[in-house]
């Protein structure tokens, strides 16, 4: 079984660069975003770890950090649909500026926006939920495998640290 999962966020993407909430709108990295996920491998590289295998969201702002990743890696990769952002609803799209305006609520925290709850949205509660299943799909994926080494799971911020939530068994009121 694969020692470690190594959670990494992609590189920057167009929505980002532009202060544009994306969630699941699918646009691809930046020139900064791709000399990131260069910078990804070299932390790897550097940290000693031994990654056997990479695990991508199906977007292309992951995709592409993760195929760089396994190019300089000499590793394979799978796309793993459930790794998707959190669905941000009717917010996907807009300026983090409208967050006030559309959001149902929200909560602002040294200086950060966090949406809790948005129509045509995942609230936090239900992508606590999730993230405990992506988490516990990872797990079994990479036990039937038997690596050798760590896996690099390339994914997103919101999902990312729902995952690390889930894991150390806290509440979703812990991911803000």
């Amino acid at each position: 079984m694969g020692k470690r999962i190594i959670l990494a966020r992609h590189g920057q993407d167009e929505d980002n660069a532009n202060g544009i909430l994306n969630g699941r709108r699918d646009m691809p990295l930046t020139p900064k975003g791709v000399s990131q996920a260069y910078e990804l491998v070299k932390n790897i590289k550097r940290s000693g770890l031994h990654i056997s295998l990479v695990l991508s969201s199906p977007l292309k702002r992951a995709l592409g950090t993760a195929e760089i990743c396994c190019d300089k890696l000499k590793v394979p990769y799978k796309v793993l649909d459930y790794l998707i952002e959190r669905n941000h609803g009717i917010l996907e799209g807009h300026p983090y500026s409208d967050i006030p305006i559309l959001a149902k609520s929200y909560v602002e925290i040294f200086g950060f926006t966090y949406v809790l709850e948005v129509e045509g949205g995942e609230g936090y509660p239900e992508l606590l939920i999730r993230a405990s299943g992506v988490l516990s799909k990872i797990k079994e994926f990479v036990k039937k495998l038997d690596l050798e080494g760590d896996t690099l799971v390339v994914s997103h911020g919101a999902i990312s640290r729902a995952m690390i939530v889930a894991n150390r068994g806290l509440t979703w009121r812990d991911l803000i």
